[in-house]
C-alpha cells in the first residue's frame, strides 16, 4: 500500500505526529530540525516513515536529504543500467525544450495535467515557472489535489496557511499557490470528499474526476491545469488498486483529451532510479521527441501518459538548489545575524503575511553561525525572517 490509497487514514497519522512533536520537540510544527526528523525516523515503526521523513526534509528546504531518505524506502533495490534494447530505442529520440513543447501542446487542448513527487520542491518550482505563459494562453483555473476544502478565503488572502493542506506546507508548494494567485488564476481543490457516502462508494479516482468536471462544466470556455501526485496523471487503467486513474476518468467523463505530463518517472536520484535517465545528460529541462514528433513516455511504461520530463541533476549554490534562484528571487546568508543558540530554523515571510499561520516563502535549517546555507528571499519585497531554535527562542530579522 502507498500513500495514494491510505490517504483517508493519513491525516490521523499526520495530525498525531504533529501533536506529538509540538509537545515533545518544543517548536512550531510542521517544520522540524533535522536531528528530530532522524530521531522520528529511527523510532517510528510505521512502514511509511521514509515517505514521512522525505516530506519533513522537503519542508525545511533540504532537497538533497529528501531524495536520499526517500530511497531508503527500498533497501533491497539495486542500481540498474539500461538494456541494449533500451539504448537502441532511445537513439531515435532527440531533446526539445520542455517549456516550449508544453506550451505548444497546451495551445491544442483546454486541459493540462501534470504530476509531482510529493517530496520534490523542484516539481512545484518548475510548474510555477510555467504559470504566467499558461495564463496568457487562457489557462485561468488550476486544480490542486493537495488543497483542502476548509480554506475558503485562500483566493482572497493571496497566500496559503499551514491549515490549507498538508503538502502545501512545503515552501515551494506554498510559492506555487502564491504565484498562481498573483498571476490571476482561480485555485480550487478537487480531492475526494471522504465524508460523502457516494464518493466513498465510487472511489478516489472517479471522485476526483467528478469534482474537477463540476468546475469544468461551470466554465466551459476556460482552460484548466490539474496538478496531482504520481500515477493520478495516467490516462489508462493500471493493474493495481487505482484501476483507471483520475486523468483517465476525467478524459472518459468529459471527452477532452488532456495533455498529460509526468515529472516523477525520470526524477533525480542518488543511488537507484530510472534506467532511461542514465541515457540523458541535458543541462536544462527537456522532453524527448522522435522524428514523428511523438514524445518519449516510456520511462513510465506501461502507464499511459503523454510525456516524461527530464530535469537535470541539481546543482547547489550556498547550500541550496540552483533552481530556487529565478528572476524574482535571490539567496542571502543570514547566519551571522542570528543571536541565539544553534541549530535554528529560519522562516521567511512577506511583511504583510500573518506569520503566525502563513506558509513561509522559505524555510532552512542552520546548524552554526558560519554554516554557508542561504535563505531564499523575493526581490523588491519587504520580508521578515523568523528565527527559532529548539528552546523556543525567537528573533526577527528584516530583509529588504
Amino acid at each position: 500500500m502507498t500513500y495514494q490509497n491510505f490517504k483517508p487514514y493519513f491525516w490521523v497519522y499526520a495530525i498525531g505526529l504533529m501533536l506529538f512533536s509540538a509537545d515533545a520537540l518544543g517548536q512550531q510544527q510542521p517544520y522540524y530540525f533535522s536531528d528530530q526528523i532522524d530521531s522520528l525516523l529511527k523510532t517510528d515503526s510505521n512502514s511509511y516513515k521514509y515517505q514521512t521523513a522525505s516530506w519533513n526534509y522537503s519542508f525545511i528546504g533540504n532537497y538533497k536529504q529528501a531524495i536520499l531518505v526517500k530511497e531508503q524506502q527500498y533497501p533491497l533495490a539495486k542500481a540498474s543500467n539500461p538494456t541494449d534494447e533500451q539504448k537502441a530505442l532511445f537513439k531515435s529520440y532527440y531533446p526539445v525544450d520542455a517549456k516550449a513543447a508544453i506550451l505548444k501542446e497546451a495551445a491544442a487542448t483546454r486541459l493540462l495535467i501534470i504530476n509531482e513527487a510529493h517530496y520534490s520542491g523542484l516539481h512545484r518550482a518548475y510548474l510555477s515557472g510555467l504559470l504566467s505563459d499558461l495564463f496568457q494562453m487562457g489557462y485561468t483555473f488550476i486544480g490542486m489535489e493537495a488543497l483542502g476544502y476548509e480554506d475558503t478565503l485562500l483566493q482572497q488572502r493571496g497566500y496559503p496557511l499551514i491549515s490549507t493542506g498538508f503538502y502545501t506546507q512545503e515552501p515551494c508548494f506554498g510559492n506555487l499557490i502564491r504565484e498562481a494567485l498573483k498571476t490571476g488564476m482561480q485555485v480550487f481543490p478537487y480531492e475526494q470528499h471522504y465524508n460523502d457516502s457516494f464518493q466513498r462508494v465510487i472511489g478516489r479516482e472517479k471522485s476526483q474526476a467528478l469534482n474537477i468536471k463540476a468546475v469544468l462544466d461551470k466554465h466551459p470556455q476556460a482552460k484548466f491545469i490539474i496538478y496531482c501526485g504520481y500515477d493520478h496523471a495516467a490516462e489508462d487503467t493500471l493493474k493495481n488498486f487505482m484501476g483507471l486513474p483520475m486523468a483517465g476518468q476525467l478524459k472518459r467523463l468529459t471527452g477532452i483529451d488532456p495533455f498529460t505530463i509526468d515529472q516523477t518517472a525520470l526524477a533525480e536520484y542518488v543511488n537507484v532510479g530510472n534506467r532511461y535517465r542514465k541515457l540523458m545528460a541535458e543541462t536544462h529541462p527537456v522532453l524527448y521527441a522522435d522524428s514523428a514528433s511523438r514524445y518519449f513516455n516510456l520511462a513510465s511504461f506501461p502507464k499511459a501518459i503523454d510525456c516524461n520530463i527530464y530535469h537535470p541533476n541539481t546543482e547547489y549554490v550556498l547550500g541550496r538548489p540552483s533552481w530556487l534562484v529565478t528572476q524574482n528571487t535571490r539567496l542571502v546568508l543570514l547566519g551571522s545575524k542570528v543571536k541565539m543558540e544553534f541549530p535554528c530554523l529560519l522562516k521567511v515571510y512577506l511583511e504583510s503575511d500573518d506569520r503566525r499561520v502563513a506558509v513561509p516563502i522559505d524555510v532552512v535549517e542552520i546548524k552554526s553561525a558560519d554554516e554557508q546555507v542561504a535563505s531564499v528571499v523575493l526581490k523588491h519585497k519587504k520580508q521578515v525572517v523568523v528565527v527559532e531554535n529548539k528552546k523556543g527562542d525567537k528573533q526577527v530579522i528584516e530583509v529588504k
